[in-house]
C-alpha cells in the first residue's frame, strides 16, 4: 500500500480541484488534499507540513508566485508545482533556477501525477544529501571541525579510509552530488587568449 501523500493546493475554482483530484485517483495516487484559496488558508496549510504544493498562478486576492516565496520560506524542502494555463516568464526562471519543481497546464493533468512523483523523489533524494553531508560533519572525520581536509595543491580531499581522492569522486561517492565543469570568468583568460 503507497504512504498518504499530503498535497496543499492553492485554488480557488473548487472545478478545477474536481479535476485534479480525479486525475491523481486515476493515477493510483494515495491522497489527502486540502484545497486552500486565500493567503490565511494557504498559510494554516503550510504549517499543516505538506508533502507537495500545487498552486494556481493568479486568484483574485492571491497570487502564486507569492504563494511560492511564502513556501519557500516555511517549508523550503517541499516541492512546488504550478497547475496553470498561465506560466509566466517568472515561473519559467524559477523552474531553471530550482526553485518551483514543475509546472503543469489544466489541460494536461494526465502529466500532473508524474510530475507529482518526480518532484517528491527529487526532494527525497535531496535530504538524503543533506543528510549525508550532516552525517560527515558528525562522524570523527569531520567531528567539529566542519573541515574537510584537502590538498593546496591538487585538490584530493583524504576520506574516511585515507585515502586522497579526487574532489568530483569525493563528492559523488559521500554525498551522491555530481558536478558540472565549466570556466569561471578568472579562469577563462587561461584557455582563451585574444591575440
Amino acid at each position: 500500500m503507497s504512504e498518504e501523500i499530503k498535497i496543499l493546493y492553492l485554488e480557488d475554482d473548487p472545478g478545477d480541484v474536481a479535476r485534479v483530484e480525479k486525475k491523481l485517483v486515476e493515477s493510483g495516487m494515495v491522497f489527502r488534499l486540502q484545497r486552500a484559496d486565500t493567503r490565511e488558508v494557504f498559510l494554516s496549510g503550510l504549517e499543516a507540513a505538506p508533502d507537495v504544493i500545487l498552486s494556481d498562478h493568479g486568484l483574485p486576492s492571491f497570487d502564486g508566485l507569492t504563494a511560492f516565496g511564502l513556501a519557500q520560506e516555511k517549508c523550503p524542502d517541499v516541492p512546488f508545482i504550478f497547475v496553470t494555463n498561465a506560466l509566466t516568464r517568472e515561473m519559467e526562471i524559477e523552474k531553471l533556477l530550482g526553485g518551483i519543481a514543475d509546472y503543469v497546464r489544466k489541460d494536461e493533468l494526465d502529466y500532473l501525477a508524474v510530475a507529482m512523483r518526480h518532484a517528491l523523489r527529487e526532494a527525497k533524494e535531496s535530504r538524503a544529501r543533506r543528510q549525508r553531508v550532516r552525517e560527515f560533519f558528525e562522524s570523527p572525520l569531520g567531528k567539529g571541525k566542519e573541515l574537510l581536509p584537502i590538498c593546496s595543491s591538487c585538490k584530493k580531499i583524504r576520506n574516511k579510509q585515507n585515502h586522497w581522492q579526487p574532489l568530483e569522486i569525493f563528492f559523488l561517492e559521500n554525498f551522491n552530488i555530481g558536478f558540472t565543469h565549466g570556466i569561471c570568468p578568472q579562469c577563462t583568460p587561461n584557455f582563451f587568449s585574444r591575440k
